[in-house]
């Protein structure tokens, strides 16, 4: 029977973590450093509590024992069970997990309206919308408010980890971070890169002071280049990464033949996101709307910034056609 608890290295422990999401189990990962240092949580139920105290005890360790908390980024399958490790553990985080970490009201409040707004102006029906906004507001159960202590950007070190620095990889979530190890080139890299499926470049609203949404599959491109020379990637979902490169490369290649997909079913005529979305994904578009939609829009963004495609407003709706 394949144990959910790995170990790669003296240092670094891998724990599996069920979750109730379709993406499966999620790896969470003790280091030992001058630190006791775990990554990532797993999310907030009870059969995530127990599969985390039984595999810490595997290594005669108990949540109390840790030091520091890194959280990859904000989605409730990585941060759930923060409180578990409370108030022993730091919490360290990049600066846009914050607000999610936080439940800062005002910025949950700001994002729901800016979606509201913005998938109407792309062609999503209202109905589609409050059920988009249900499901999100579903998944903050499996999460708990708490403080961040110590935000870290690109990088970064953190002490007690030695040897190992931060860098910026958003795309998957803005809030994401990796940690790179600097002496053999070992990345624990949360949802930037996973194995047997492609990371959706989620799109979110505008943080803060920004004005313009985050164009998330080109950000996440630029990412993912920084992790081509790394040695080997523990990833949050599935099996380790023995030839980070290859998989790199074939990802980017696969997004550039899979934006020209998307151009060929845009047809001659101006189309919006919704519709381009029921056009390629016309089985899982119901059940998975927000995800099909950022999958489109992403592709969009690209082909866009490739000068393949334009986009307009007409009576407040927002348009797409070919150049």
């Amino acid at each position: 029977m394949k144990t959910s608890l790995k170990q790669r290295s003296k240092e670094i422990y891998q724990i599996t973590i069920p979750t109730p999401f379709l993406v499966g189990p999620i790896n969470t990962f003790l280091i030992r450093g001058d630190a006791l240092t775990l990554v990532d949580t797993g999310p907030k139920t009870d059969d995530a509590l127990t599969q985390m105290r039984n595999k810490l005890a595997e290594c005669n360790v108990r949540t109390s024992d840790i030091d520091i908390v890194v959280l990859t980024h904000h989605h409730p399958d990585h941060i759930g069970l923060v409180q578990e490790f409370l108030p022993n553990a730091k919490l360290v985080g990049h600066p846009k997990l914050r607000p999610w970490l936080e439940r800062d009201e005002q910025f949950l409040l700001n994002t729901r309206n800016y979606f509201y707004n913005f998938y109407e102006e792309h062609g999503v029906p209202m109905n589609w919308i409050e059920e988009m906004d249900r499901i999100h507001n579903n998944y903050l159960k499996y999460t708990t408010k708490v403080p961040l202590d110590l935000e870290v950007s690109e990088g970064d070190t953190i002490d007690g980890l030695p040897h190992w620095r931060v860098i910026e990889t958003p795309g998957h979530a803005q809030s994401h971070i990796s940690l790179i190890h600097e002496q053999d080139g070992t990345a624990i890299a949360g949802d930037h890169l996973i194995a047997h499926i492609s990371s959706n470049a989620i799109i979110e609203a505008p943080y803060w002071n920004e004005v313009e949404r985050p164009k998330t599959l080109i950000q996440y491109r630029e990412a993912l280049k920084k992790c081509l020379h790394t040695s080997f990637i523990y990833s949050g979902h599935g099996d380790g990464i023995e030839n980070p490169r290859e998989l790199i490369e074939e990802r980017l290649k696969g997004m550039e033949e899979k934006a020209q997909v998307f151009k060929r079913k845009m047809g001659e005529e101006p189309i919006q996101v919704f519709d381009l979305s029921k056009k390629l994904y016309p089985k899982i578009y119901q059940k998975q709307t927000a995800l099909t939609f950022s999958e489109t829009l992403g592709h969009l963004d690209l082909l866009e910034e490739q000068g393949e495609v334009t986009s307009f407003s007409e009576n407040d709706r927002t348009y797409y056609r070919k150049t």
